[in-house]
């Protein structure tokens, strides 16, 4: 979890409120900083701890009932496509982010204090910042894998071995740029006399950069690399129907084969695959874009310190937890029954 430049030095008055919330721990990122009174951040910040609670148990239920479904739908699949190995590697990486991100925040926030020894701190924020990664990641060579499927389709039947190698990769690439956590962040007690799993920075500046590379090796180079494959998708689809556009009107009926749209013979299997991808792609960007540009906002100090700025930050400190829910249901959506995933 990181947390902003303004937040780390106001450490004292804030103790661990947002520090644990779901969210941070999914990105590593605290955003707020103390706009009100010592007093009033007290105040304000127990009088929402149950519903806090309440939220992170919906979420948690959610995550873990969803995926599992997901899970068990695609392991009693006979035939097992490459979809549905991408889609049980998101369901998968979405069951951690449950039991690893958003449970140990349930936990943190009833014990107040972080009982468990220094090596457990360092490997929990290691394990949280690896699948912040992998749920990037996944998405990428998810974006990739359907690239190859429309664009160059006879490779892409050649070419099964390819899902498990951009999986290898995503997941070799977060574990990869998580080491720097098992360093960054340790346990200490804070100004405030509260023992905490937290960063230990030798200087609250160094927030600014690491959080600015976080941001952009998570969520900005990931999004332009997903646009640009998904543009290059969706542009060659209009072309195969256009260029198609003679042999299909030369069948009886305009009509073409059964299992094939009129989109240059494409299997109606990917276009659903595709519609697919691209809603998942879209709940991770509405999830995920007011999180980082709040954070990149706060850590440049550009949002005014008042109440309103603090209370915005509650509700999008909530929406990347709410990413890992909202996936399963989404799957759901787009199957026939419960839930054979497409090709």
């Amino acid at each position: 979890m990181e947390v902003s430049s303004t937040e780390a030095s106001s450490s004292s008055q804030a103790g661990t409120s947002w520090l644990d919330l779901t969210l941070v721990t999914c990105t590593e990122t605290v955003t707020f900083t103390e706009v009100v009174a010592e007093e009033e951040w007290g105040s304000f910040y127990y009088s929402f701890k149950t519903e806090q609670l309440v939220t992170l148990w919906i979420l948690f239920i959610v995550t873990i009932a969803g995926n599992a479904t997901v899970l068990f739908s695609t392991w009693r699949r006979k035939r097992k496509s490459r979809m549905t190995y991408f889609v049980t590697q998101l369901a998968i990486t979405d069951s951690f982010t449950g039991l690893i991100n958003i449970m140990t925040d349930i936990i943190w926030r009833y014990t107040g204090d972080f009982m468990a020894p220094d090596i457990v701190c360092r490997v929990v924020r290691y394990f949280q910042v690896v699948l912040l990664y992998a749920s990037t990641y996944v998405l990428v060579s998810l974006s990739i894998d359907r690239y190859h499927a429309i664009v160059y389709p006879m490779k892409f039947l050649q070419g099964e071995r390819q899902a498990k190698v951009l999986i290898g990769v995503a997941w070799s690439l977060s574990f990869l740029f998580s080491i720097p956590t098992l360093i960054i962040f340790g346990k200490r007690q804070l100004s405030n006399g509260e023992v905490q799993c937290w960063a230990l920075w030798p200087d609250d500046s160094y927030w600014i950069p690491y959080m600015t590379v976080v941001a952009f090796l998570v969520y900005f180079i990931p999004l332009i690399i997903i646009s640009v494959i998904y543009s290059i998708v969706i542009r060659t689809i209009w072309m195969k129907s256009k260029a198609q556009a003679v042999i299909l009107s030369s069948c009886p009926g305009g009509k073409t084969s059964a299992g094939y749209t009129s989109r240059g013979f494409i299997s109606r299997a990917k276009v659903k695959a595709i519609k697919y991808s691209i809603v998942i792609i879209l709940a991770f960007v509405l999830c995920w874009s007011p999180y980082f540009l709040f954070d990149i906002l706060d850590n440049f100090n550009i949002l005014p310190e008042t109440k309103e700025r603090f209370y915005a930050s509650v509700i999008i400190q909530n929406l990347p937890a709410l990413n890992s829910a909202i996936n399963p249901l989404i799957y759901c959506f787009f199957s026939n029954r419960l839930c054979p995933p497409f090709e």
